[in-house]
C-alpha cells in the first residue's frame, strides 16, 4: 500500500500484548480522538496472537498533524513503553510485507473512524485477551500514571504555591494539554486521581541549560494528596532555577553487556520495520538475551544500577579503566533493547560510572525508553496453584496500583522471572504447590543471587512446626496466612516492599 497525498501514517507495535501491557494498548487507542481531535483521520488494529502482537496504524492529517503532534504522540507512546515507525520512510517491499502481515491477523479492524474507535476496538481487545466486563473507554482522554516517591519520581519537583509539579525529560506532551494524573502514594490503598493541565514545555533547543520537561498545573486535587506531596519533596524551589539542570537518574536493575567500542558505530540501532514483530522476529540485535536462571553466575553479572539521558552506572566486578570507550548492550524493563557507545568516567569498586556519547537519534531513543521508565508502575507476580486465589490476589493488587503477572507453580514463576530479570517489585507466593513449592522457589531465587531487592512475601495455609523459620530463612520477608483474604494479604505485601524501599534507600 502506498502512502496516501496528504496523509501521514504511522504504525505502534505492542509486543508481549497481555494483562497491563494490553491494557495500556487499549487505553492509548481510546484517547486518540481525544489527543488528536482535528488531526486524526482514522486507524486499523490487529491482533496476533501467535506473537502476542496487538498493532495500531494510525492515519492523521499532514495539515493539522504537524511537529507538535508527532511530539505529543511520541510522548504517550513512549509513556506505554512503545515507538512509532512512519510507514512512508520504510521501503515499499518491507511496507508491502507489513501490510501482508497486517492483513494475515486471525482479528482485525481496518479503517475505523474517530468517533467510532474505542466503540469498535473493544470487541477486538477483549479478543485479545482484555477482561469482558472492564469499565468502557469510549470518549476516554490520556492518563499521565506515576508512583509518588517510586522509581520514576526522581527529578520530580512540586511547587506547592502553584500547585505545579515539575516532570523532568526530553519527550513531553504539548502545552495546553490537558490530562488525568493518577498518583499512587506510599502507604495508601489507592492511586490519587486529579484533572491536570500541561502548563508549559521547556526542551533541550530552549537554552539557558535548565533541565528540560514539563510542568502540570494540578486541578481539584485532595488535600491528602497535596500534603502527600509536599512530604516528598525537597525545599521548593522555582521551577526555572538552574538548580534543577541535572538529569535525573532512574533505577532501572538491567542486565548489560559491555564490550569494546567498535569505531564507525552508529548512536544507536535503528528501528526495525514493523513488520518483523508481525512475524514475530526478535528486534534489534544489540541488546543480549534475557537470562535463564541456569546458574549463579547468571544471576551475579554485570547489570545497569541506573541510567540518566547523560549515562548511567554499570555493576560490575571488572570495570574497564577510566577514559575507555565501551559500548553497553542492555535490555530494559517491558523487553526493550538499546545498545550505547559511553566513555567509562569513573571507577569505584563496585563498578564504573559511564557517560553516553550517542547521536540525535540514539538520544531520542534513549529519551523514548527514559519516558517509559517514568511511567512504570509497581509490578508484583503471584504464584499460586489455585486459579481463584491467583485473579483474587491479581485483582487486590492491581487496586493497589501494581501491574500484575501470575504462575500456577515455582518452576513456571521461574521461567518469568527470567524473562521479567530485574523488572519485578514484589513475589507473593504459595508455599504448597505442584511441581515446584514456595520453600524451594524462594530458595532457589535468592541463592541465585541476582534479585536481592525484590520483596518477597510467603502465604501459607497453616503455620505448622518450624515452617514460618525455614521460609524466611531462605529469604522470605514475610510469611503471612491465606486466612487474611486477599484484600489484607495485598495491604500487607504493599506494606513489606515499602518497608524494603525505605531500608534500603
Amino acid at each position: 500500500m502506498e502512502p496516501l497525498p496528504g496523509i501521514v501514517a504511522l504504525a505502534a507495535v505492542f509486543d508481549r500484548a497481555r494483562g497491563a501491557r494490553l491494557d495500556a494498548a487499549e487505553r492509548f487507542v481510546s484517547s486518540l480522538p481525544r489527543l488528536f481531535p482535528d488531526a486524526l483521520v482514522g486507524c486499523d488494529l490487529a491482533w496476533q496472537p501467535r506473537a502476542a502482537v496487538f498493532v495500531v496504524v494510525m492515519r492523521f492529517s499532514e495539515r493539522r498533524f504537524g511537529a507538535e503532534g508527532r511530539r505529543r504522540l511520541d510522548f504517550w507512546l513512549a509513556r506505554a513503553g512503545v515507538r512509532s515507525t512512519a510507514l512512508a520512510e520504510v521501503s515499499a517491499a518491507q511496507r508491502a510485507s507489513f501490510f501482508s502481515n497486517l492483513e494475515a491477523c486471525q482479528a482485525r479492524v481496518m479503517g475505523v473512524a474517530p468517533d467510532r474507535l474505542a466503540l469498535d476496538a473493544a470487541d477486538l481487545f477483549t479478543a485479545a485477551g482484555a477482561p469482558p466486563a472492564r469499565a468502557a473507554r469510549a470518549g476516554a482522554g490520556p492518563v499521565l500514571a506515576m508512583d509518588v516517591g517510586g522509581p520514576g519520581w526522581e527529578g520530580v519537583r512540586y511547587v506547592a504555591e502553584e500547585a505545579s509539579l515539575f516532570i523532568p525529560g526530553l519527550l513531553a506532551p504539548a502545552a495546553g494539554d490537558e490530562l488525568v494524573l493518577a498518583l499512587r502514594v506510599p502507604g495508601l490503598e489507592r492511586p490519587f486521581e486529579t484533572r491536570a493541565m500541561v502548563a508549559w514545555v521547556r526542551t533541550a533547543d530552549d537554552g539557558g541549560g535548565a533541565q528540560p520537561g514539563f510542568a502540570l498545573t494540578l486541578r481539584d486535587a485532595a488535600p491528602e494528596l497535596l500534603g502527600a506531596l509536599a512530604a516528598r519533596q525537597p525545599p521548593a524551589v522555582s521551577l526555572s532555577a538552574a538548580a534543577l539542570r541535572a538529569f535525573p537518574r532512574y533505577v532501572v536493575k538491567a542486565p548489560v553487556v559491555v564490550t569494546p567500542w567498535a569505531e564507525g558505530g552508529e548512536g544507536a540501532p535503528r528501528a526495525e520495520p514493523p513488520a518483523a514483530a508481525l512475524e514475530g522476529e526478535e528486534q534489534g540485535a544489540a541488546g543480549p538475551s534475557l537470562a535463564e536462571y541456569g546458574g549463579d553466575e547468571e544471576l551475579t553479572g554485570d547489570y545497569l544500577e541506573n541510567l540518566s539521558q547523560g549515562g548511567a552506572f554499570v555493576r560490575t566486578a571488572h570495570p574497564r579503566a577510566v577514559g575507555e570507550r565501551v559500548r553497553l548492550g542492555l535490555r530494559l524493563p517491558g523487553g526493550e533493547s538499546f545498545s550505547a557507545p559511553a566513555l567509562v568516567a569513573t571507577v569505584t569498586d563496585k563498578g564504573m560510572g559511564v557517560s553516553f556519547d550517542l547521536d540525535e537519534a540514539g538520544q531520542q531513543r534513549l529519551a523514548a525508553a527514559i519516558t517509559h521508565l517514568s511511567a512504570r508502575a509497581r509490578r508484583a507476580l503471584v504464584v499460586d496453584d489455585d486459579a481463584v486465589v491467583r485473579r483474587m490476589l491479581q485483582e487486590s493488587l492491581q487496586q493497589r496500583g501494581f501491574e500484575v503477572l501470575t504462575a500456577d507453580d515455582g518452576s513456571s514463576g521461574l521461567s518469568l522471572l527470567a524473562d521479567e530479570l530485574l523488572a519485578l517489585d514484589l513475589l507473593v507466593t504459595d508455599v504448597r504447590m505442584r511441581k515446584m513449592d514456595g520453600e524451594a522457589f524462594i530458595r532457589t531465587i535468592r541463592r541465585a543471587g541476582g534479585e536481592a531487592d525484590l520483596a518477597i512475601v510467603a502465604m501459607t495455609g497453616g503455620l505448622e512446626g518450624d515452617l514460618e523459620q525455614r521460609l524466611q530463612k531462605e529469604g522470605a520477608d514475610a510469611v503471612l496466612d491465606k486466612a487474611l483474604g486477599p484484600e489484607l494479604i495485598a495491604q500487607a505485601a504493599d506494606a513489606v516492599l515499602e518497608r524494603k524501599r525505605t531500608a534500603q534507600a
